[in-house]
């Protein structure tokens, strides 16, 4: 009997450190989660600060007539005239993604707000692996500064990277973003040249950096392809990147892509690393209809 109770009481023993080391363990994540996002938001507030404040005009058909043809076609398609430059935009967006080539696909939900002069966003992600682990953080370009954080639970630093190859690479991502807010289309710093009756190359200098890229429309002047040679953080070096949109829809009033897939062109073959759908697209308040 006495052995049986020391038996029972070193089970209850085992039990409470384990209940315990789980409660330290939850209240890590917890503050971990907290401090992650304060960051966030802060550099959220870092980026908006940057916009400037100056009137943005009406577009008209004026700002359209010396746009390459395709182009035109597209910011009409848009239904942007009448609209004023938007200065930011938010955008919710979810879909699954892949880390690596020889990886599965992960699930992710994220949060994206942009500015538009000058050119910046940051990226908030939220992946979930084997429906437990969480990976979260966020992609920054600020300034013409890019740099990537990533951490497992909100504790543990799984990618980390900055430099400008990164730089170049985030001007061209937001350049080839530029569909969800398209008023930047009419940015003094994109410059735009006709390639055929379907497809322009826009390309764009800021903070040092240059970025080009190609849309490619179709007959209604939907965009339904982005193409450019963009840095690719994982491997190091510039690659031939694109972006397909199949998917099409209406955020107050403002045409958009709304779903598509973004494909690295390798030597050896195409690796399809993330597939996207957009749930929800707000402009700055300048950039309603009146």
């Amino acid at each position: 009997m006495a052995g049986s109770r020391q038996g029972s009481g070193a089970l209850r023993a085992i039990f409470v450190t384990l209940v315990a080391v789980a409660a330290l363990a939850g209240a890590a994540v917890g503050i971990g989660r907290m401090l992650v996002e304060r960051q966030l938001d802060g550099e959220i507030r870092e980026l908006l600060e940057s916009s400037g404040d100056t009137e943005r005009p009406l577009v008209t058909e004026r700002d359209l007539a010396s746009l390459p043809g395709p182009v035109q076609r597209w910011l009409r398609w848009a239904s942007i005239l009448g609209t004023r430059l938007a200065a930011t935009a938010h955008i919710r967006q979810r879909g699954d993604f892949r880390l690596a080539e020889e990886r599965g696909w992960i699930p992710f939900s994220a949060e994206q707000t942009f500015t538009t002069e000058p050119p910046g966003f940051v990226w908030r992600v939220r992946m979930t692996m084997a429906k437990v682990l969480v990976i979260a953080g966020r992609d920054r370009y600020v300034r013409g500064d890019a740099s990537i954080r990533m951490r497992i639970l909100w504790l543990v630093p799984v990618a980390g990277s900055s430099g400008t190859g990164l730089d170049r690479g985030a001007l061209a991502r937001w350049l080839g973003e530029i569909v969800w807010f398209p008023t930047a289309a009419l940015s003094e710093r994109v410059a735009w040249e006709e390639l055929d009756r379907s497809s322009a190359r826009a390309t764009i200098s800021y903070a040092g950096a240059t970025a080009s890229g190609i849309f490619t429309f179709d007959a209604e002047g939907r965009p339904v392809r982005f193409e450019s040679r963009r840095y690719n953080d994982a491997r190091k070096r510039d690659e031939d990147f694109s972006v397909s949109m199949s998917e099409h829809g209406s955020f107050a009033g403002v045409r958009i892509p709304t779903a598509g897939n973004g494909v690295w062109h390798y030597e050896k073959g195409d690796f399809e690393f993330i597939r996207w759908h957009i749930d929800d697209v707000a402009l700055d308040e300048s950039g309603n209809r009146r």
